[in-house]
């Protein structure tokens, strides 16, 4: 992500939020840290400043812009991440071999049909309007971020089990039923 930071003449703020939970359920933000590459090198680290919770004045004005950097971090990371390569771009080879393999009577090829029925042409206008060359999100680097994530997506990996231990949301445990 640096080279990319380091070739664009505007920069995108890394985000780090601080939070905490509450009795209630509900998360309390406590910070926000917001970075820039350094424009000398990584070796040099990153330019942050951290931001904390304002009611009123300039500084409230600079917590809210700070919590819409998060924001916008959070979507951007959702929407070619989470969205368009977990979801729509990881699942053409599915689509590609189950209708050049399996024949539509198939009971396997019957059940992923309605799935698979619009995909491939909703991923094809998005690569046309959203991520092409000229496209809306590929002027900000949106296949660079998504080419570095994909690198290290591997199929096994992505079963609810291994995603919540890799998160850190669940451990393993050998004698629950479905390992965790």
């Amino acid at each position: 992500m640096a080279e990319i930071q380091n070739n664009m003449v505007l920069r995108q703020w890394f985000s780090c939020e601080r939070v905490f939970l509450q009795d209630n359920g509900s998360l309390k933000p406590l910070a926000i840290e917001l970075s820039l590459p350094h424009p000398d090198g990584d070796q040099f680290g990153a330019i942050s400043k951290v931001y904390t919770p304002a009611d009123e004045g300039v500084e409230g004005s600079i917590w809210e812009l700070a919590k819409a950097y998060v924001a916008v971090n959070d979507s951007g990371v959702h929407q070619l991440i989470s969205y368009w390569l977990n979801t729509h771009a990881v699942i053409e080879p599915f689509v590609i071999a189950t209708n050049r393999q399996l024949s539509v009577l198939h009971p396997i090829h019957k059940l992923l049909h309605p799935h698979f029925r619009d995909t491939m042409n909703i991923n094809a206008m998005a690569r046309q309007i959203l991520i092409n060359a000229g496209g809306v999100l590929e002027s900000k680097y949106a296949m660079e971020m998504s080419a570095v994530v994909y690198k290290n997506w591997i199929f096994p990996d992505q079963a609810l089990p291994t995603d919540l231990v890799k998160r850190g949301m669940a451990v393993e445990d050998s004698s629950s039923p479905h390992g965790i």
